[in-house]
């Protein structure tokens, strides 16, 4: 059975069974969140050349649709390239970049080694685009962010493989997530707090900051968290998070005082709520990794079954 065909019986026969709403009632989500945070800062603080590159929002869902199409590529099956013709296509009818804003980024993360362009065995004439190991490295590791907080949820049996890198795993879940890509487009719209940070450059880690430096602020005592050298980390100016912390002011998202800042606690409910669908989602597409790799794995056991029977 065709592997696209088989997904799609899979999607219809295993069901969600973490929702968000359960994740955020879960009693150690607090700690599910604090290691999300920590975790997220530790991959992108002080590195702020590669922050410029990979995280804005239309940057950072290129990089996943390359890998995403390299993991789905079908050599036999033309509509599975993983060209620039087919990348663009999928960011305009997402409304994530234009085609020649695509053009660029892609020109960029091949320049500094995250993609490789090579011409196609079977066309000569075509240009297929593959992440590089640099870009497979850090993907894994981004991964295992959103798993190792489910993994202290849910220790039993636990999420073993994101957590640990594996690469089997790593290549089969990126496959299936293009199947869910615009489920993801509709829970991010659908949450204001994230439609409004995660599209602006470093939107999503400077929010991500502030929930962490604002964690234990009292919502009614005064601004008292310094703004000023947040940018600094992530490569952004100080006038650009000024600016876009006075416009997330304008929306409730944030209080300023001067140059202190405190989230708001529709702030804060707009993060956990992003957090929680997205670990739902992550736990769905582990189940689905899990049953596909299955048959593998039993096929790999047959010939030891059969040494041991001797």
């Amino acid at each position: 059975m065709a592997r696209r065909a088989w997904d799609g019986i899979l999607m219809g026969e295993i069901r969600p069974l973490l929702s968000a709403d359960d994740i955020l009632a879960h009693p150690r989500f607090g700690l599910a969140r604090e290691m999300y945070v920590r975790e997220l800062l530790e991959m992108h603080e002080n590195q702020p050349a590669e922050n410029r590159l990979l995280i804005d929002g239309g940057t950072a869902t290129i990089f996943m649709s390359v890998i995403i199409m390299d993991a789905g590529h079908r050599p036999e099956d033309r509509a599975t390239w993983p060209t620039m013709q087919l990348l663009k296509g999928q960011m305009e009818t997402h409304g994530i970049a234009s085609g020649r804003r695509t053009h660029d980024i892609v020109r960029r993360l091949v320049d500094t080694g995250y993609i490789s362009a090579y011409r196609a065995p079977d066309d000569r004439r075509v240009t297929l685009l593959a992440p590089s190991d640099k870009m497979l490295t850090h993907d894994r590791r981004a991964l295992r962010v959103y798993y190792h907080p489910l993994h202290v949820l849910f220790p039993d049996p636990g999420y073993p493989e994101p957590v640990n890198h594996d690469p089997v795993f790593h290549w089969i879940a990126r496959d299936i997530c293009a199947a869910f890509l615009a489920h993801a487009q509709q829970f991010i719209l659908a949450n204001p707090v994230i439609a409004f940070f995660l599209p602006r450059q470093a939107g999503h880690m400077i929010l991500t900051k502030l929930m962490h430096l604002c964690a234990h602020q009292d919502d009614q005592a005064p601004p008292q968290v310094s703004f000023l050298k947040i940018g600094d980390s992530f490569g952004v100016s100080r006038t650009h998070v000024r600016k876009l912390l006075q416009a997330a002011a304008e929306l409730g998202f944030v209080r300023l005082s001067g140059n202190s800042v405190d989230v708001t606690p529709e702030c804060r409910a707009g993060f956990d709520r992003f957090l929680a669908d997205t670990m739902a989602g992550h736990d769905l597409i582990y189940r689905m990794a899990k049953a596909r790799m299955a048959p593998a794995e039993d096929a790999a056991a047959a010939p030891m079954a059969s040494v041991g029977a001797a």
